[in-house]
């Protein structure tokens, strides 16, 4: 009996793959490790199938707040210091910049500013946009308790350092289907039921090689390990995540699609912070 009520009371969610409600799959900032006194700007991979992203607002504050930042409380400065729980940014009026101060590591140790520290930056994208710009910092956060179709939060920690060998985002240069390029936002036609070979494209200098202090103090050459996480509307993929050097995964198309014209994306992560993306329109025939 305790089987069969734990079975109907199941709840059905989403597989980490499938793009049927709002989400933020990517930040990245460029640079993705800066040091003081760099201008730091920012994108994010946003997608939501049934509502419009009317905007996307940027805040930043410093990695000793936690985990994320709030609306409460803002500065209301424009991303000139140290994140103290500061608007970068409101897309598509403003883009989101952050000025990096030049004393943003005077508070450590000589020795630990190659290693440097992070600050927080937090992406908050949203349907109606007009409620967030009407809103004041306090009832703001209302809009975010909404339904999952009309906000999303993303949280980005972003390294500033004096790192030797400062990370770099990845560069996907596309996505081949069954071997054969495909020009950037060209639709590629697809049977319905039918499996095709997916592959990452990478530009050549896209693994990087690096100096890493391990826990004794001891300085390593490590080279970097990224990881793929690929994601669709419909059909379903062999392996959702692939490890380097595994650039190929199958993707199978649906046999009774809702949409014909969609999209498959593919996240790449090089486990430092730096993130990079390609989308494959395609067309189920």
């Amino acid at each position: 009996m305790l089987l069969f009520l734990l079975a109907c009371s199941r709840i059905e969610v989403s597989e980490s793959w499938q793009i049927d409600r709002l989400r933020i799959l990517a930040i990245a900032a460029e640079p993705a490790e800066p040091r003081p006194g760099d201008t730091v700007r920012f994108r994010s991979l946003v997608l939501s199938p049934n509502r419009p992203v009317e905007c996307v607002a940027w805040v930043g504050c410093s990695a000793e707040e936690g985990f994320g930042c709030g609306l409460e409380g803002l500065s209301g400065d424009s991303g000139a210091g140290a994140l103290a729980s500061s608007f970068l940014g409101i897309e598509p009026f403003s883009p989101p910049v952050w000025q990096v101060p030049l004393d943003f590591l005077d508070g450590l140790p000589e020795a630990d500013r190659e290693e440097g520290v992070p600050g927080i930056i937090t992406t908050i994208a949203i349907t109606d946009c007009s409620a967030l710009q009407d809103a004041s910092a306090e009832t703001a956060n209302e809009l975010l308790s909404g339904d999952i179709d009309s906000s999303e939060i993303g949280f980005k920690r972003v390294p500033v350092s004096l790192a030797t060998t400062p990370n770099h985002n990845p560069t996907v240069v596309g996505i081949t289907v069954d071997g054969i390029e495909v020009a950037s936002g060209v639709r590629v036609e697809l049977d319905r039921k039918q499996t095709y070979s997916m592959t990452v494209a990478l530009a050549d200098d896209a693994v990087e090689s690096y100096k890493y202090r391990n826990g004794d103090g001891e300085v390593e050459d490590r080279e970097e390990e990224p990881y793929f996480s690929w994601y669709s509307q419909e059909g379903s993929f062999s392996q959702t995540n692939s490890l380097w050097d595994v650039v190929t995964v199958e993707y199978t198309t649906p046999e009774l699609p809702v949409h014909l014209e969609q999209s498959l994306w593919v996240v790449a992560r090089d486990r430092r912070g730096g993130m990079g993306w390609a989308e494959l329109p395609i067309r189920i025939r």
